[in-house]
């Protein structure tokens, strides 16, 4: 029999990497959920694998989550690395995933290389999300780069060969993200913070913002997987204490105990692109 896992509609590399360590593959039962977390009965069930759907830390329940007040610092991606002994062969793997979802990774420059652009573990998957629309299909995919990954030596901090396909995908969104980046309003905050604020559908707009000066990032997704999304990002800035007054108004608001970034709820907010804006301007 299958293993029974649980994931959200946004599927990462945390998500993927934390999956791949446990085991996880197309012959377990995959179930998605919508939310902040899964059902109380999946998250109090050992035998039920939860993958950043709540329960955050509590690995003795087969919880592995790093959001929300009190939560770990590590990845989720860590804590089931530990929890298996830590592993030598996929240590590197680890360490990757978990400095770039909990602290970002400064990369080399993306220069050629052999007449092709430089590509990153983060590349692959990035390109991986947008050629698959369905989660189960990107947690099985995702599943199988990093293992190809591992079983081949590659190190993750470096040039990732192969992949052509999820790197092309990756480079035709930078494009449209460079042009929609055009449109970018930008604002000081109340404590002299620059302030950019975006509308889009492309992934990776915080980061491009950070390229462009901002300390503080603002992007909304009027459509994301059918749910109004809002991310708020802070270039080495905590924005976490804004959490308090967006929950206030709009419940479900949540990120990592890092607290550079922070996300609306999981199910889509109510809230306005102003009303968001706002709050940023007079809080931070």
């Amino acid at each position: 029999m299958g293993k029974k896992v649980v994931i959200s509609t946004k599927v990462d590399l945390d998500t993927i990497a934390t999956a791949f360590l446990l085991g996880v593959g197309d012959q377990d039962e995959i179930i998605v959920v919508k939310g902040n977390t899964a059902p109380e009965s999946y998250l109090s069930d050992p035998d039920v694998i939860c993958i950043e759907v709540g329960g955050s830390g509590q690995i003795e329940l087969s919880n592995y989550d790093h959001h929300g007040e009190n939560a770990p610092l590590q990845s989720a991606c860590f804590q089931a690395w530990e929890r298996l002994g830590r592993p030598e062969r996929v240590k590197n793997l680890v360490e990757y995933v978990d400095l770039l979802d909990t602290q970002g990774i400064k990369r080399p420059d993306m220069k050629k290389e052999n007449n092709r652009p430089r590509r990153f573990l983060s590349d692959v998957i990035s390109g991986m999300l947008l050629t698959e629309s369905d989660p189960v299909k990107q947690l099985i995919l995702g599943i199988k780069i990093l293992k190809e990954i591992v079983e081949k030596g590659y190190d993750p901090f470096s040039d990732i060969p192969g992949f052509d396909e999820y790197i092309k995908k990756k480079e035709e969104n930078k494009k449209r993200l460079s042009f929609a980046i055009q449109s970018t309003r930008w604002e000081v905050s109340k404590g002299g913070l620059r302030v950019a604020i975006l509308e889009t559908e492309y992934p990776g707009a915080i980061g491009a913002l950070y390229n462009q000066g901002a300390q503080v990032a603002i992007v909304f997704n009027s459509d994301f997987k059918g749910v109004r999304k809002f991310t708020i990002g802070g270039n080495s800035i905590r924005v976490d204490s804004l959490l308090p007054v967006l929950n206030g108004i709009d419940p479900g608001w949540g990120g990592p105990r890092t607290g550079t970034i922070i996300g609306s709820p999981r199910e889509g907010s109510k809230l306005s692109l102003e009303e968001v804006v706002k709050v940023v301007i007079d809080r931070l």
